[in-house]
């Protein structure tokens, strides 16, 4: 059965003291996030399956409900996906036995195993960036982004939506936006970072400034910031590591595309 969104605090213990996603899938639970849950029965729910608006979905709760298990890829299969634009899957789970479980109910539909590269923040190693400001180069400015840069970039409306908590900020150069730095998804009180530099731009450093920038105001939130990517994105991971993240083991997830 599918919750409404005055039901989605129902799932939270489900997902409780995972170790990466944390933003993403309370963004939903804590309705900061569009998306869509799906539950076992209702009141007290055995397992849950999180399907978020930045195109990944989160199984959680017990691995064993066979009840939930049978339904899980009709539902995906039949339902959710020939409903998308872009008919693509990325299915996380928290613990080997449900990663144990995915394979068998998915893989008889193709389904394939991925890695995605996950960090933890250590605010200890970004400390030593704390003058970073001295580094803007002349004629740039750092802004949050704010109602009037999103009249003039639709892609930034969310962040300035009070209901999605999500924020970001931005290098400028005049009126031209060199790099921004934005939170994905906010929720159990970590920001999911994404990050991006017009191509002009690249190689001076700017990402960094931005990302810089964006951390403090995380913090200042009282947010941690959360940092993943996928394996051949070198770059980011090397971003990361200049910020003070560190790697954790690569989480796995279940992927199917259509005409993979």
């Amino acid at each position: 059965m599918e919750l409404t969104p005055n039901e989605f605090y129902t799932v939270a213990p489900l997902f409780a003291g995972i170790g990466h996603n944390v933003a993403l899938v309370y963004a939903v639970i804590e309705g900061n996030s569009p998306g869509r849950i799906f539950i076992d029965r209702p009141g007290d729910p055995l397992s849950a399956l999180v399907l978020t608006d930045a195109g990944y979905s989160y199984v959680g709760g017990h691995p064993d409900n066979d009840e939930f298990n049978r339904a899980l890829a009709p539902l995906l299969f039949n339902e959710i996906l020939p409903q998308m634009e872009e008919k693509e899957l990325i299915l996380f789970a928290f613990s080997e036995a449900w990663r144990d479980k995915l394979d068998i109910l998915l893989r008889p539909h193709g389904a394939i195993v991925i890695q995605r590269k996950v960090f933890d923040f250590n605010p200890g190693r970004f400390a030593v960036h704390a003058g970073w400001r001295a580094r803007v180069p002349a004629g740039f400015q750092m802004r949050r982004i704010d109602t009037s840069l999103a009249e003039k970039r639709p892609d930034f409306s969310p962040l300035v939506e009070a209901q999605s908590k999500r924020f970001g900020v931005c290098l400028m150069q005049d009126d031209a936006i060199v790099s921004a730095c934005t939170a994905v998804g906010v929720g159990g009180g970590e920001a999911e970072v994404d990050i991006y530099t017009e191509e002009a731009y690249q190689g001076r450093g700017y990402g960094f400034l931005t990302a810089c920038a964006f951390i403090e105001e995380c913090l200042a939130r009282g947010l941690t910031p959360s940092w993943a990517c996928w394996p051949y994105r070198v770059a980011s991971q090397a971003l990361a590591h200049k910020l003070g993240f560190e790697a954790r083991p690569d989480a796995p997830a279940h992927f199917w595309a259509e005409n993979m």
